[in-house]
């Protein structure tokens, strides 16, 4: 059997390189610490969800349990107040549709990470966390405080 002098070049490029990289991206290490050091704080709700309105930041260490909202709060709050993540690199990320019983909120990191609580993922691509589910909504972190208040009226 003859091969084409390009397809071997091109047999030789992958041989060479190392073969294909199936490997899965990596999120940074801050995103992994962060998630798992927030995950463990607070109460998880010990239902569906536990807070009727998103909280703020200041509230979170008078809840008595935390839902997905106060984790995705929480964690917005530490990436931009202990490592300088600029907020707008951050938004709130909700998904609906089965298994879930109701809408799910989520910390997602430049348009690609999504921080969540080990429902669906611990810190994964978004492609892959929004598998099989609808995105109901995507909002920049630095405008909660304004859609707040607005309901809040």
């Amino acid at each position: 059997m003859k091969i084409a002098p390009a397809r071997a070049l091109a047999i030789l490029v992958v041989l060479l390189s190392g073969g294909c990289d199936t490997r899965l991206p990596v999120p940074d290490a801050t995103l992994l610490e962060v998630n798992a050091a927030v995950n463990r704080q607070g109460l998880p709700c010990p239902r569906d969800y536990c807070q009727d309105d998103w909280p703020d930041p200041a509230d979170l260490p008078q809840l008595e349990y935390w839902d997905c909202k106060a984790y995705a709060v929480a964690k917005a709050h530490r990436l931009i107040g202990q490592y300088g993540y600029s907020p707008n690199r951050l938004e709130y990320l909700l998904i609906a549709g089965p298994p879930l019983r109701v809408t799910h909120a989520a910390l997602l990191v430049d348009g690609r990470w999504v921080m969540d609580l080990g429902l669906r993922c611990q810190v994964c691509e978004l492609d892959r966390f929004v598998a099989g589910v609808t995105v109901t909504g995507r909002l920049p972190v630095n405008e909660l405080p304004l859609v707040v208040r607005m309901l809040r009226r």
